[in-house]
């Protein structure tokens, strides 16, 4: 699968995992260096989907159409498959959003 990131600042942080480690705990950039790794190895979202890996969870209202896999307690790596037509789990393509706590009805960005 192919993977871009939202913009450039998120590229830097997921391209090189020594920086993330600066900004983020040790055991978060394992989790999400593990997701990544899965994305990569996964030939469609829906064959990512099926693992049933990291709790991912479809997202809801203005975040509608954007996924989230678990990286730790509240904290969520959110991504956007980016499809064709209907049939999202043909998607060969995710945009990386950041890494995010939106829990509490207030959304911490922690890479965006």
């Amino acid at each position: 699968m192919v993977i871009r990131y939202a913009n450039e600042k998120v590229e830097k942080y997921f391209s090189d995992w020594g920086v993330m480690k600066k900004k983020l705990p040790a055991d978060w950039v394992r989790a999400i260096k593990k997701h990544i790794d899965r994305l990569v190895a996964a030939d469609t979202f829906g064959e990512f989907a099926s693992l049933g890996l990291g709790h991912l969870e479809a997202l809801k209202g203005k975040n509608s159409g954007k996924y989230s896999v678990r990286v730790n307690g509240n904290v969520r790596m959110v991504l956007e498959p980016i499809h064709i037509d209907e049939r999202i789990e043909l998607s060969v393509e995710i945009v990386v959003e950041g890494v995010v706590d939106y829990h509490g009805g207030k959304d911490n960005w922690f890479i965006s």
